[in-house]
This record gives C-alpha cells, structure tokens and sequence, in this order.
C-alpha cells in the first residue's frame, strides 16, 4: 500500500492535514465558546450598565427633589421664626397693658370714695358667669374649633340649667 516513500511522505502530509484540520476545528470550537461567553458578558455588563443608569437617574431625582424640600423648609423656618417672634412681641405688649390696666383699676378701686364703687369692686361674681368667661375665654383659641364644649352640635335656644346664676359665689380679684 504505501510502498514508497513518496507515498510514505504524502499520507504523512496528508496525515498531519487531518490532525491539523482536526486541531483548528478544535481551536474553532473553543473560540467559539469563548466568544459566546464573551457576548453573554458582554450583555450582562450593558445590563448592569443600564441598571446603574437607571439608579443615578432615580437618585439624581430623589435629590432634586430633597433640595426643593429644604428649600421648602428653611424659607417655612424663617417665616416660622418670624410668626414667633411676633407673637412673642405681641404677648409681651399685652403683659405691659394687662399690668398697666391692672395697675390703674387698683389705683382706682384704692382710691375710690364712693361707697357704691367700692362695693361693686369687692362683691363676689356668680359661678355660672365665671364658667361663661371661662369658657368663652378657651373657646377664643382658634385651635378649638372641633371642641364640643365650644361648638355644640345641637341649638343654643335651650334655658340656663342652673339657678344660681344670680348668686354671688366667687369674690373679684384685682
């Protein structure tokens, strides 16, 4: 069969083309795969990249929108401050009258001559009068305007309950 050695030499060659031929389907095949992986890496990172993407943008938004709030909230912190303030302002201007006039109707109860005022500054004040001021007083609040005691929810043409409105229960107090 192979008698000569040109034969010899030819299957040799064809031999080594076969296992060379063999060998690079190989090689082909492992790069392929490779290349195959490569891709569906490849895939995975632009994947990610978009979720990363995705994730700035929504967080870049949340911050935006975090800023906006404490703008929001130092401009209601100023106004804030300056509504105490002036309540504080006001509060204190009201303490000065209050003891300015308390100051004058002492000086004016102290100093009266007439019998009859000096009767009405000592008589007593009824209790349900006092419990009408007290309450109209805590009704005054603006913050009690779901208060029952303050709003009832049936008519105010009903009659005084109590009797004792013309007594005279608690003294004045100067």
């Amino acid at each position: 069969m192979f008698s000569t050695l040109k034969n010899k030499i030819i299957a040799l060659v064809i031999g080594l083309l076969v296992v060379s031929v063999l060998a690079l389907g190989v090689f082909l095949r492992i790069n392929q795969g490779q290349i195959a992986l490569l891709k569906s890496d490849l895939a995975s990172s632009e994947q990610s990249k978009e979720n990363l993407q995705n994730d700035l943008t929504f967080v870049s938004g949340s911050l935006e929108v975090a800023e906006k709030d404490k703008e929001n909230l130092l401009s209601s912190l100023s106004l804030l401050a300056k509504v105490l303030s002036d309540r504080e302002r006001d509060r204190n201007e009201i303490k000065q009258e209050f003891a300015a006039s308390n100051k004058e109707l002492k000086q004016i109860f102290n100093g009266a001559s007439d019998e009859k005022t000096k009767s009405w500054g000592t008589a007593d004040i009824p209790a349900d009068l006092n419990r009408v001021l007290e309450r109209s007083a805590r009704c005054a609040n603006r913050y009690r305007h779901q208060d029952k005691a303050c709003f009832p929810t049936t008519g105010t043409d009903q009659s005084v309950s109590s009797t004792t409105i013309f007594k005279q229960e608690k003294p004045r107090a100067f």
